[in-house]
């Protein structure tokens, strides 16, 4: 398959070996569909179907996609929303309501470097996927080939090294998250043209609030990010891919700090400043066994002429399609029809419900800070903290992982550890997410007395 408008952009000369080569052809939901609208009989796609008093004498006699009765007493939705097969790209209602929440997300963002500008016409429409770690690996695929590298912090969420180390076979470029409590620009720019050494494009992912230290960046901070993007775009006149990992979006606990993703910004700031989001409701509707995420283009204004965008983002659409089908084969489509239905008011329950946890969550990271304050340890520290579920914690002078053993073990308070000396990283992820506000203070005081366990 040929892909004439694409091939236009920076996009199509920056795939990986696998983003050129991949495409989805008219497969079986190509001819599934063909089936249902042209044919008389329909013997395509690998679902049993029939009359529905086949299987339930009270039930409809139009054609169904079979289902195993007793789930009716469970799930209250017709069998082609519970049982079907989604299509590869998403549930078409999915899809378009998704793609109203991403632009409803960014009109409600605040304390953002720029004012809200219209994105509507420069988003693709969003590709359903398996969770954020799948749209991880998807996007990474599509991108970079083995051996090639990524730039991300080194305080980042541990199973980006299993996706994209030990399963995409990249290397990661880290770089220290903070520098004097604030974010390491300098840091990012010095792992982005060490990069340039090796390669003709950058990769770069970000991950607001981030896991596992829940930094936000102000406004300020924010700027200089999204600025200094531009400026090595300008200087260098190569690609630079912004992986926006939105797992944790809206959860912010800081008027001072941007409370939406980065892509709004990134959007049509340069033709060679490509930014993709990557979010979903695991976190953001707490739905997190429904293994449901989004994968989202920003387009650039300057690639092609305005008639062409259509084709550029059908032709991004099939590429994408494309790796999904070879992956996963489709989303969870019963997640899906049931989010449909619980966002068609314009999001007033979603944002409503939402409010009710956000501000649960809040107290828990207002007891968070304060109870770390009351009970200080001089060989402890915190990282910049705003947002998400986490807070991270420095130990110095032992091992975090002898350390989160030992809290465990005498204190009975379980933390994750985390360590890799190369990248100086040496302590405990606190999840107050799943910590009840009232049991706070008690954990912290629990953690400065396992710490007074080990000589200074």
């Amino acid at each position: 398959m040929d892909f004439p408008v694409l091939k236009k952009t920076p996009l199509y000369e920056i795939f990986s070996d696998v983003g050129k080569r991949i495409y989805q052809p008219n497969g079986i939901f190509y001819w599934a569909n063909r089936a249902k609208k042209e044919c008389e009989f329909n013997a395509t796609i690998g679902s049993a179907f029939g009359s529905e008093t086949d299987i339930l004498p009270e039930g409809r006699k139009s054609k169904i996609v079979y289902y195993l009765p007793g789930l009716k007493k469970y799930i209250n939705l017709e069998p082609e929303k519970m049982a079907a097969y989604a299509p590869v790209p998403g549930v078409p209602t999915f899809r378009d309501v998704w793609t109203k929440w991403i632009l409803k997300k960014g009109k409600n963002a605040k304390n953002m470097p720029s004012p809200p500008r219209k994105i509507d016409h420069l988003i693709s429409k969003p590709v359903i996927c398996n969770g954020i770690t799948n749209a991880i690996f998807i996007t990474n695929r599509l991108f970079l080939n083995p051996g090639e590298s990524i730039v991300c912090p080194n305080k980042r969420w541990g199973n980006y090294n299993s996706v994209l180390k030990l399963q995409n076979e990249e290397t990661i470029l880290p770089f220290q998250f903070f520098k004097e409590g604030s974010f390491n620009l300098a840091g990012m720019l010095d792992a982005m043209e060490k990069s340039l050494q090796t390669q003709d494009k950058i990769v770069l992912i970000l991950n607001f609030p981030n896991n596992p230290t829940g930094y936000c960046p102000s406004t300020k901070e924010a700027g200089e990010i999204v600025d200094s993007l531009i400026e090595f775009c300008k200087t260098h006149q190569k690609p630079v891919i912004v992986l926006c990992d939105d797992a944790y979006e809206g959860f912010v606990y800081n008027s001072e700090v941007v409370s939406h993703s980065l892509f709004y910004e990134l959007i049509d700031r340069h033709s060679l400043l490509i930014p993709i989001k990557m979010d979903g409701t695991s976190k953001e509707m707490l739905m997190y066994g429904g293994r449901i995420a989004a994968i989202t283009l920003g387009l650039s204004s300057q690639w092609v002429s305005d008639e062409d965008i259509p084709i550029l983002k059908a032709e991004w659409d099939n590429k994408i399609q494309g790796m999904v089908r070879s992956t996963i084969s489709n989303s969870n489509h019963l997640a899906q029809e049931i989010l449909v239905e619980y966002l068609n008011d314009d999001f007033t329950t979603l944002l409503n419900d939402q409010k009710i946890v956000q501000e649960i969550l809040q107290k828990r990271y207002d007891e968070t800070i304060g109870a770390f304050h009351k009970y200080p340890h001089p060989l402890i520290t915190m990282d910049p903290a705003s947002g998400g579920f986490f807070v991270f914690l420095n130990i110095e002078g032992i091992s975090a992982t002898k350390f989160a053993d030992h809290l465990v073990t005498k204190y009975r308070v379980g933390t994750f550890p985390s360590e890799n000396e190369e990248e100086n990283i040496n302590g405990i992820r606190f999840a107050f997410c799943s910590v009840p506000a009232k049991d706070i203070d008690e954990c912290f005081k629990r953690i400065q007395q396992a710490m007074n366990d080990f000589p200074v």
